[in-house]
């Protein structure tokens, strides 16, 4: 794997993992509806990343 596709990664994940937590914190607040956006977000960040990996490196 080279370094460049490592980072790209790191950032994809870290950008999910974020969406993630706001998700919780969302519904540990009651705002449901933003939950499910940030939920929703961070599906769609995932997948992203996904098709980039398996359309490029894989």
């Amino acid at each position: 794997m080279p370094w460049e596709l490592f980072w790209i990664g790191v950032a994809y994940f870290m950008i999910t993992g974020v969406l993630f937590c706001f998700s919780v914190l969302r519904f540990a607040q009651q705002r449901k509806r933003s939950g499910i956006v940030f939920i929703v977000a961070a599906v769609i960040s995932a997948g992203l990343f996904l098709n980039y990996l398996y359309g490029n490196h894989i």
